[in-house]
């Protein structure tokens, strides 16, 4: 039995900049003044971490008052632009969620950075989101560390089974905080290259698998199950 938990970005679909768009239209329009995210890395990062670096690199006050304030905004403006030409399914990730999702003995979660509405927005583009029935998201904690955890007790909640995260979760992402948000709970940790980061920057953290690529779901499936 095992539950896969899941990235968004960079790991099943990559966005085309609508991201950093919204982040920076959001704050712009609650400041009142123009704000950039330029030189800030989002990969990895929680939204609401996103939006402190943001206004740290603005050098303006991150109050949690404040932060609340951008995601809402953030979520508004991202419903009003985003289109599913933006969003990209990346090379094996269909086949190999209808994979998944078929067989008795795998459950999918998500773990993602994206506060929840925006995690379904980018996935239901392209209906993706049918696959997800639960996760734990930005919206939850800014702490990735803290989601696997979250994710799996949504699931066992979910499915009626008594998942535990050293036993049953495996994290699949495409940056260093994914393969350290899955030790941080004893859970597997599977990283992708297909991210920002390649696969010299990735076995640095020694994930257990390192694919290039999803696009051969035949070897996900019998390398990391």
């Amino acid at each position: 039995m095992r539950l896969l938990l899941f990235d968004i970005d960079g790991t099943l679909v990559r966005v085309n900049g609508r991201g950093r768009e919204a982040v920076n239209a959001a704050l712009s329009s609650l400041m009142d003044q123009p704000i950039s995210a330029d030189g800030v890395t989002f990969s990895g990062r929680t939204d609401p971490a996103i939006v402190e670096a943001v206004l740290a690199h603005n050098d303006l006050p991150a109050t949690d008052a404040l932060i609340e304030d951008v995601i809402t905004t953030y979520v508004e403006t991202m419903r009003d632009v985003l289109t599913p030409a933006d969003v990209e399914v990346l090379p094996g990730v269909s086949d190999l969620l209808a994979r998944l999702d078929a067989h008795p003995e795998i459950h999918l979660g998500l773990v993602t950075g994206n506060v929840e509405p925006i995690a379904y927005e980018k996935l239901s583009a392209h209906g993706l989101d049918e696959y997800f029935p639960v996760g734990a998201f930005g919206s939850d904690h800014a702490e990735r560390n803290r989601l696997p955890e979250l994710a799996t007790r949504r699931a066992a909640d979910h499915t009626g089974r008594a998942f535990r995260p050293h036993e049953h979760a495996v994290v699949v992402g495409d940056t260093a905080h994914d393969i350290e948000c899955a030790r941080a709970v004893g859970a597997q940790a599977v990283a992708v290259c297909t991210g920002r980061y390649g696969r010299d920057d990735l076995s640095q953290h020694d994930p257990d698998l390192l694919f290039d690529s999803l696009g051969d779901p035949s070897a996900f499936v019998q390398q990391a199950l």
